[in-house]
């Protein structure tokens, strides 16, 4: 069959869809707030937010202003925060597109209200606070005070208190329980001095899915929408994955036993095999290491077949001599399943040495991203309609 695209990630709508009422059942009575930072770690964050505005999700998360302006540049129209920091070249666009942002010191709170009330405006905030994570967010000897000068400050309107958990296992890992007890004494100590928060939220994927309370009134999954939790809690979680990932085999090469092969000459062959080229190198998401480790595996015509060689820019080689009938044009799955055989993204980080995360987080650019299983949405359409599933 003749493919459309020379490497591409299949997205199950379907999937993501099942996954956020996964995780609201999992939340009760708090609101999910998908946060898609990263390009929907990977998987297209235009087409994801688009959905999440169909189920009617309350709020998105998302990593840095450009992130949230590329969403409503797509027509997203759903509340935006930004949980990272902005700059002050950021400020009027934010303000313009009514996105909200995270508060981490009394300075930049000040220094946001200050320039809000320049442009007649008010800025949605959320003040975080840093309970253990030691990256983002005011201490909590200093959350009050930070509070109330947002209280006080006219160009600012704080619509939520927030934290985030460090722990990959939550309520597995004691730090997590120290975390909580000492986030719900922060927001205890709030409100008794008359601070009114509008939404109290914490919870990540891992937080949400081993089961911590309380969890406020909203919580953020982000990874465990697509399917993928820290290998500890993913069995005993029914989520979906949405993401596979593909290339076509471009061109076969038989090759006699002791011929190197790649950058390196590193892997050289034990006896005479076919190889073959596939068009998506480290450039475009798959890990180099999966050369080096010799521990990297795809699945052709159902079968496992190893990576062999170092991983190019733009190429990578597969030795497929044991498998019968292999022709150029053949997919090629490097996540995902083919028949019976299954590759998750865990299994791909484990070879690789690293996490999920960055797995499919690394897909490039030039890998087409394929829409499955929903119509294209009219906003979406308008940019660049969704193609259909190879």
């Amino acid at each position: 069959m003749r493919r459309r695209h020379r490497a591409w990630a299949r997205i199950d709508l379907a999937a993501f869809r099942a996954n956020l009422a996964t995780a609201q059942k999992a939340a009760g009575r708090a609101r999910v707030w998908p946060v898609l930072k990263a390009n929907a770690y990977g998987h297209g964050a235009r087409r994801l937010a688009l959905a999440c505005a169909d189920e009617g999700v309350a709020r998105i998360g998302v990593g840095d202003s450009g992130e949230a302006l590329e969403l409503r540049e797509a027509g997203v129209r759903v509340p935006l925060l930004v949980l990272g920091t902005v700059i002050d070249a950021e400020l009027p666009a934010l303000l313009r597109h009514d996105i909200e942002v995270g508060v981490h010191s009394e300075g930049r709170a000040r220094a946001l209200g200050a320039f809000a009330r320049t442009q007649s405006s008010r800025l949605g905030v959320h003040l975080k606070i840093d309970t253990g994570m030691t990256r983002l967010g005011v201490l909590p000897e200093a959350a009050l005070r930070v509070a109330q000068a947002i209280a006080d400050e006219p160009g600012l309107e704080l619509r939520g208190v927030m934290t985030h958990f460090a722990a990959r296992d939550g309520i597995h890992d004691p730090r997590t329980h120290e975390q909580q007890r000492c986030f719900q004494g922060c927001i205890r100590q709030l409100r008794d001095a008359g601070i009114s928060i509008p939404a109290v939220h914490g919870a990540n994927s891992a937080a949400l899915f081993s089961g911590l309370q309380p969890l406020g009134d909203a919580v953020r999954p982000g990874i465990a929408l697509l399917g993928i939790l820290p290998a500890q809690l993913a069995p005993e979680i029914p989520l979906q994955p949405v993401l596979s990932l593909h290339a076509q085999i471009v061109f076969l090469k038989d090759i006699p036993a002791d011929q190197p092969v790649g950058y390196g000459g590193d892997w050289i062959s034990h006896r005479p095999t076919r190889l073959a080229t596939l068009p998506i190198g480290y450039a475009d998401g798959v890990p180099y290491r999966l050369g080096s480790s010799g521990r990297g595996t795809v699945l052709v015509r159902g079968q496992r077949c190893p990576v062999v060689g170092a991983i190019s820019m733009d190429y990578c080689t597969i030795d497929v001599g044991h498998v019968r009938g292999v022709e150029v044009g053949d997919t090629v799955t490097l996540i995902g399943r083919d028949g019976a055989a299954m590759l998750n993204a865990q299994e791909v980080a484990d070879a690789a040495g690293t996490i999920p995360y960055e797995i499919t987080c690394s897909i490039g650019a030039r890998v087409q991203r394929v829409y499955h299983d929903a119509a294209p949405h009219p906003a979406e359409e308008r940019q660049s309609a969704p193609l259909p599933a190879p």
